[in-house]
């Protein structure tokens, strides 16, 4: 390997960041602990524990738990990491002289990822995939990567913001919505003719009122894709995964993701994500971040929860989500990294940044692991529908334990996790070496 090439070749196990890859084991973990529901009960249960799954006693609890200290949380710290990831290849690549090809490697990386993406929310059967979405995002963020940290956290800051006021936005663009489908209906009751806007307005509530609260039907073709074919499972699943991940992922993921990515950059090159502060300055991060996303998290929960779990109330509660979330991220982040920096459960840190190094591979098998649980083709156990929701975290733990475990062994004997070999294989265009 020439000097020139030296540094566009995928980063060896010494390089690596230590404090990045716990964090992304435990951002691995936590999208599972999100996403078991929508693999397990019908998609609305997600939000609406009403739908399925039960919405009294421990299942409560637990969705009170997950949603006050954990809902899109995992999803901001994975997508911090994901901005400093891009930091890291691009700065290594430059600093050895790589070039133009920095650019290329990177939009290598992005395309296949996107691919990847692709496979993974149309026959591999995950709708709530995020790897597209990400693709897209790294697209957007080569150009943001050499701005300063106070530039970085401007821009997200101001992103976050404007996602604030779209959540506002949208919280009373549903209210007049409703309003007017409820006068429509009224109107239909005493005979009049509907008008081109009352019938739209009709439609877009039934439409909204759907994605909160499932109708028989829809309810009834879930399930049926569930338990039928393999080739039924893709059809029936891929209207609804198209529509969110080609209509409503473009703007999501601008203001939902984007931010996070952006002050991930910043955290990066201010020492904040590689562990480099003081454990004082991780405890306040802790802190802070609790003692305002708690008790908002707690506000919010009781809005919804308080309102029998109504829609509005819902879209209410989430005018002060991203502000909220992003305050429960930096909490969690001050704690994690309170642990790493303080060289606490010393152990566990191997095997989640083991989970980590691996994060592509554990990733998509927590799909296909969910895919054999809850669907009936093949050799699938078709447990959808069939567990409480407390019952999906006992599913859970034992992924995590299967995870922590072949991630350690697997590493004793590859470089790589299988899908990360593959992804850099495809992106440097030479098969890389798998074994150490």
């Amino acid at each position: 390997m020439t000097e020139a090439t030296a540094g566009i070749a995928p980063v060896i196990k010494a390089a690596r960041v230590e404090s990045l890859d716990v964090l992304r084991g435990i951002a691995v973990f936590g999208i599972l602990m999100m996403n078991i529901t929508a693999f397990g009960l019908l998609f609305q249960a997600y939000g609406n524990p009403t739908v399925d799954g039960g919405a009294e006693g421990i299942n409560l609890t637990v969705y009170k738990i997950i949603n006050v200290g954990f809902e899109g949380t995992m999803r901001g710290i994975f997508s911090l990491l994901f901005g400093a990831g891009i930091v890291l290849l691009t700065r290594r690549m430059e600093q050895a002289g790589a070039g133009i090809m920095a650019a290329e490697i990177h939009f290598r990386r992005m395309l296949w990822m996107m691919l990847f993406g692709v496979i993974h929310w149309t026959l591999m059967l995950w709708t709530g995939e995020i790897l597209f979405a990400y693709s897209l995002c790294g697209l957007v963020l080569f150009s943001f990567r050499k701005l300063a940290p106070r530039s970085l956290l401007t821009i997200g800051g101001a992103l976050l913001l404007m996602a604030m006021a779209m959540f506002y936005g949208g919280y009373h663009s549903l209210v007049e919505t409703r309003d007017k489908a409820v006068a429509a209906q009224a109107a239909t009751a005493a005979g009049t003719t509907l008008t081109a806007d009352q019938n739209k307005a009709i439609e877009a509530w039934k439409k909204a009122e759907g994605a909160w609260r499932a109708t028989p039907e829809n309810a009834a073709e879930q399930r049926a894709w569930h338990s039928g074919s393999y080739g039924q499972a893709v059809a029936g699943q891929l209207p609804g995964s198209f529509e969110f991940q080609w209509v409503g992922l473009p703007i999501f993921f601008f203001f939902d993701m984007v931010p996070f990515m952006l002050i991930g950059m910043a955290l990066l090159k201010l020492g904040v994500l590689g562990g480099e502060r003081s454990l004082r300055f991780y405890l306040g991060m802790m802190v802070a971040g609790y003692a305002i996303g708690i008790p908002l998290g707690l506000y919010e929960m009781n809005i919804i929860v308080s309102s029998g779990f109504d829609l509005i109330a819902a879209k209410r509660a989430d005018t002060t989500y991203e502000l909220s979330r992003f305050a429960m991220v930096v909490g969690h982040l001050g704690l994690f990294l309170t642990m790493i920096r303080a060289g606490l459960f010393k152990a566990l840190q191997r095997g989640l940044a083991a989970v980590g190094t691996m994060a592509l591979t554990n990733y998509l098998m927590q799909t296909i692991i969910c895919t054999w649980l809850f669907y009936g083709f093949g050799p699938g156990l078709g447990l959808y529908g069939q567990l409480e929701r407390h019952e999906l975290y006992y599913v859970v733990g034992a992924i995590w334990l299967a995870e922590l475990a072949w991630s350690v062994v697997w590493l004793r004997h590859f470089r790589f996790g299988s899908f990360e070999w593959l992804w850099r294989s495809l992106t440097y265009w030479q098969r890389q070496p798998l074994r150490l």
